[in-house]
């Protein structure tokens, strides 16, 4: 049986989402500082009262916002194909990719870990992606192991771990004037990893 969404439900969701979208690109450009909800209510076409329908809070917000980012990001952990260090060399060109084409979700994901050492709702959110990139890395790794890719004595939770510190780090730096220093970073990684 299909379950069909009524109109009134859709134009629901899309307000949402176009909420979230609106604190988002605030976000990205003035922090969350600047995130004030009647200029996002504005911006979508609505008045204050009613972005409250649809987030009954700030705090409910930011974190609608953190989940959209995190997901954007946990994008480029797919089912890529071929040996592991394939499927790396793979990951590293989307996140390079990602970077260039979008600039504002590593702004945006670097306002959120800030956050995140203060507030643990946000923590949680982005803690949770965190584990599943990290693990995405492990796996990859241990069957590279497994197929001589890598040496038997390399950590993979280790090598992983530095994969995701060093991936955070260039999002600090990440730049229209330093994106040759994430570009050198980047390379760097992958030469150490995939030759």
């Amino acid at each position: 049986m299909t379950v069909h969404k009524s109109e009134a439900t859709r134009k629901s969701e899309n307000r949402a989402q176009a909420l979230v979208l609106a604190a988002y690109n605030c976000i990205a450009e003035k922090g969350f500082e600047g995130l004030r909800l009647r200029e996002i209510a504005e911006q979508v076409g609505i008045n204050h009262a009613t972005l409250h329908h649809y987030f009954p809070t700030k705090e409910a917000l930011i974190q609608a916002v953190v989940l959209y980012a995190t997901q954007r990001l946990a994008q480029t952990v797919g089912a890529s194909e071929g040996a592991p260090a394939e499927q790396l060399r793979a990951h590293f060109k989307l996140i390079r990719q990602q970077m260039q084409e979008e600039p504002s979700l590593f702004i945006v994901l670097t306002e959120v870990g800030m956050r995140a050492q203060r507030d643990p709702a946000i923590r949680a959110i982005a803690s949770q992606q965190a584990e599943r990139w990290h693990a995405f890395f492990v796996k990859i790794l241990k069957a590279g192991i497994e197929q001589g890719d890598w040496s038997a004595d390399l950590d993979a939770e280790a090598a992983a771990s530095t994969i995701v510190a060093v991936i955070q780090s260039i999002t600090l730096i990440n730049t229209k004037l330093s994106s040759v220093r994430m570009e050198q970073a980047l390379q760097q990684l992958e030469r150490w990893l995939v030759g």
